[in-house]
């Protein structure tokens, strides 16, 4: 299976099990938030791309503000380097994006007072790419899906599949720097 089909399942899975609840849990969504990620990312998404000289580690901080139950904005930074299959270089870089949030639970339900144990976060946006392997700077898309689980108060566990989306990160067309990661979030 390809990484589309593999996102595709995920997502349709946690979205089925989004809809049960687990009545222990007592949670209400505080405005603000910030999260840390660790995990993987290669560069392109073609059959050949799906070599081990491709994965790199990726790193992702963000803060954000939710703006009702449903919707809300998170800046972040997301970085370190990326390998290429054309050759054996790190290609460091920094990515600072804006994005925009959907909690595809809430906006599906029309319960306010529902107990929730999970998430399914939609997010998506823009942002400023400084690929340091060829000194230049770009604006990109970002967008991606996030599967929270309530671990504690204010705590969740987040595993998240994203991608930076654009032209001339590393091949001079058509580009993508997928990922999958996983973090905390912390909400305050």
């Amino acid at each position: 299976m390809n990484f589309k089909k593999i996102s595709f399942i995920i997502v349709i899975f946690f979205s089925l099990k989004s809809f049960s609840q687990n009545d222990s849990l007592d949670y209400s969504k505080n405005d603000w938030f910030t999260s840390i990620d660790i995990g993987v990312q290669m560069s392109g998404i073609k059959s050949e791309d799906f070599v081990n000289s491709n994965y790199s580690p990726l790193i992702r901080l963000s803060i954000g503000k939710w703006f009702n139950r449903s919707i809300g904005i998170q800046v972040g930074y997301q970085g370190w380097y990326f390998n290429a299959i054309a050759d054996n270089d790190k290609h460091f870089y920094n990515f600072y994006f804006v994005e925009g949030i959907l909690d595809v639970k809430n906006i599906l339900t029309s319960n306010t007072t529902q107990n929730e144990f999970y998430e399914l976060i939609f997010h998506g946006g823009f942002g400023y790419f400084q690929n340091k392997y060829y000194n230049n700077s770009t604006i990109h898309g970002v967008l991606g899906a996030s599967n929270n689980f309530f671990l504690a108060n204010k705590i969740k566990l987040k595993i998240d599949i994203g991608a930076i989306i654009g032209w001339d990160m590393y091949q001079g067309d058509q580009d993508i720097l997928p990922n999958l990661s996983f973090g905390l979030v912390y909400e305050f």
